[in-house]
């Protein structure tokens, strides 16, 4: 902690102490100790590696990012919520905090009266396409699951793992 960097840029001594390259070693009142040797830095570990989680929609073959619901789209497809046991509007294009209402009528989600909020909107279907049948919303990225379906990874431009199950921020590179 708190060492000093040599003027070689390869060597370092302890805090309080002086590099001697002539001698290879760090000088100080209390006694000389050997130089130490820099090595390479490395990138800072990113969050903890995303489990790519899911919600089943009904029809069986759609899915959507944990901590989100499905609805019914009007062209009988499902959309991702992204609120969790959210309530889907009747238009097929909206959605509302559990425990609460849809106003179509104001655009609103409304509980108690007198409290309303705005309506949201579903993504737009196919957002991030998989392959021609099979989609993730916009901001995730698709990675293969270990039963070789799609699973929608959170994370913009992710890095899928080899696991079949994690996925890492773009840049990264996945440790098992």
């Amino acid at each position: 902690p708190q060492a000093s960097c040599c003027a070689d840029k390869v060597h370092c001594c302890p805090h309080a102490t002086i590099c001697d390259l002539a001698h290879g070693r760090c000088l100080s009142p209390a006694g000389d100790v050997p130089l130490g040797t820099t090595f390479p830095s490395w990138k800072r570990q990113p969050p903890a590696p995303v489990a790519l989680r899911q919600v089943p929609c009904p029809d069986g073959r759609s899915a959507c990012p944990d901590g989100s619901t499905c609805c019914q789209l009007p062209s009988a497809r499902y959309g991702c919520c992204p609120l969790q046991n959210a309530v889907c509007c009747g238009d097929g294009q909206h959605c509302c905090p559990q425990g609460t209402a849809c106003d179509l009528e104001h655009s609103t989600c409304t509980s108690a009266p007198g409290w309303a909020r705005p309506l949201v909107s579903l993504p737009k279907a196919r957002d991030v396409r998989c392959d021609d049948e099979t989609s993730c919303p916009d901001g995730n990225t698709c990675c293969r699951l270990s039963s070789g379906a799609w699973g929608c990874c959170p994370l913009e431009e992710a890095v899928c793992c080899p696991d079949h199950v994690h996925c890492c921020p773009q840049g990264y590179t996945c440790d098992p």
